[in-house]
């Protein structure tokens, strides 16, 4: 299965986002990063289970 590159793709998104909630100045922005950064991390966890089931 080829999910690598996905799985670098969410840690790059959760990177992006988590400066967002750090740094942000806008309350919506801020929200939607913080949103990111909990279901990718999410997405992360689901996909390293099925791979460990594997």
């Amino acid at each position: 299965m080829c999910v690598e590159p996905m799985m670098v793709h969410h840690e790059g998104a959760i990177e992006m986002a988590q400066t967002e909630v750090e740094d942000g100045a806008n309350e919506a922005a801020v929200e939607m990063a913080s949103t990111i950064v909990s279901s990718q991390t999410s997405e992360i966890r689901t996909t390293e289970g099925l791979l460990a089931g594997m």
